[in-house]
């Protein structure tokens, strides 16, 4: 059946045509995101994550696509920087060990020394990039590119999100930098204020906390933290637009800096959407409602805009001809 599958999906998209390449990046971006759900999870989100996660998963195992190549007949420099990295470590052996010893250290650590041993997202992102890691030198040997971005993606989210909050927790330091105390003021809490005012409700904003009156004249004080601040969006839009032009497509410096700056605007807008919501349905059902959509309406609003944007970087990938092409053949064609 599953052969009978794949011979569908070949003769539906051919192995050289950008077509096939686009499913295969969006099966690994539905897989990927799906974990970063997962990892982040809330009640909603875990559910999303988890049928993400099946259906990434799904297209992987029908596509199963062979390792890219430029025109220029050169591996992407995502694929030629994993194989350096690790040989650097000392090979395949050691790489799997280290990947087993980062996941034991979370484990040790959450069952004696944190105060929580519960585990939460830093925790999470931390086994999902060992576990990687570990099985990378298997991996790699089915699905190369698949498993290569996978790693960078997972890599990349642990070295702008997790490692940051590690580090602080260890440390007792805080982020109370200057610039980032201006971004949440000015950039999230004041807009926040302001558009609840618009919408006909009182709202006020002193540094990072907002304060609004409910429907019910209740009035209600929300700090905006660094999940707020919209930290967790910026990070997995990089560290998946990053690992994508890493492994599957070189876009030429003007498109990329275009894309990035959109990248990230579109990750503000969505984040300061997702906190207005939260004061709307706060102001109308009360406090338990605005509890259950501040753990749930970010990754809605996530996958939403994210979903846009990765489908307009397909589009022009697709435009512009595509430049990665099997192993085996010529430039790519439609």
């Amino acid at each position: 059946m599953l052969r009978s599958l794949r011979l569908s999906v070949d003769t539906l998209l051919p192995e050289e045509s950008p077509r096939r390449k686009v499913v295969q990046v969006i099966s690994v971006v539905l897989l990927f995101e799906g974990l970063s759900v997962v990892a982040l999870y809330s009640y909603f989100g875990l559910t999303l994550g988890a049928v993400s996660i099946a259906l990434g998963l799904i297209l992987m195992l029908l596509l199963h696509g062979r390792v890219p190549l430029r025109e220029d007949s050169s591996e992407p420099l995502g694929l030629r920087l994993l194989p350096r990295i690790f040989s650097v470590l000392g090979g395949e052996y050691v790489v799997m060990f280290l990947g087993v010893l980062i996941i034991a250290l979370v484990v040790v650590f959450n069952t004696f020394v944190s105060s929580r041993p519960d585990y939460g997202d830093v925790d999470m992102i931390t086994i999902l990039l060992g576990v990687l890691i570990a099985a990378y030198p298997m991996l790699s040997k089915i699905a190369l590119v698949e498993t290569s971005f996978a790693l960078w993606f997972i890599g990349l989210v642990f070295l702008f999100l997790a490692a940051p909050q590690a580090i602080a927790a260890v440390t007792g330091s805080a982020d109370s930098s200057g610039v980032s105390s201006w971004y949440v003021k000015y950039m999230l809490a004041a807009p926040f204020a302001e558009a609840l005012n618009l919408l006909g409700i009182q709202a006020s904003s002193i540094g990072n906390l907002v304060t609004i009156q409910f429907q019910d004249g209740t009035f209600h004080s929300l700090t905006i933290s660094t999940y707020c601040a919209g930290l967790y969006s910026f990070s997995i839009f990089l560290s998946a637009f990053i690992s994508f032009v890493l492994v599957f497509e070189k876009l030429p410096t003007r498109i990329l800096a275009i894309v990035v700056a959109l990248g990230l605007l579109a990750a503000y807008l969505g984040n300061l959407l997702r906190m207005i919501l939260i004061g709307v349905v706060g102001y109308y059902e009360g406090m338990d409602a605005l509890l259950w959509a501040h753990k749930n309406i970010g990754w809605m609003i996530f996958l939403l805009w994210s979903t846009v944007f990765w489908y307009l970087i397909f589009k022009y990938v697709v435009r512009s001809g595509g430049r990665v092409t099997s192993k085996s053949s010529g430039p790519s064609s439609d």
